[in-house]
């Protein structure tokens, strides 16, 4: 299964399943509209995705299109992180 995250206007883009070869994609907006819901819940709504995936590599996806990878933006566009502004003695001897 790929996936990828297409430009759609907005700051997390859209879901796309991609087809094997590269060829074909579809909108996973029935199952997920981001990555990120995806791997919160990866349990549920990968089975549904793989789906997906053989549906559109098999040549059966209803509205697949044609995919294009300049649409892409990066998977997780607005990750979630941790970050840790505290300073070490240490670290600021080196810094220094």
């Amino acid at each position: 299964m790929k996936l990828a995250t297409y430009k759609d206007g907005s700051r997390d883009g859209q879901l796309v399943v991609v087809s094997r070869d590269l060829g074909l994609a579809h909108y996973a907006t029935g199952i997920a509209t981001r990555l990120q819901q995806v791997l919160d819940d990866w349990n549920f709504l990968s089975p549904q995705l793989e789906d997906l995936s053989a549906t559109l590599n098999h040549g059966k996806a209803r509205h697949a299109f044609a995919f294009e990878p300049q649409q892409c933006m990066a998977p997780l566009p607005r990750a979630f992180q941790w970050v840790d502004a505290s300073a070490y003695p240490s670290h600021a001897q080196r810094v220094a």
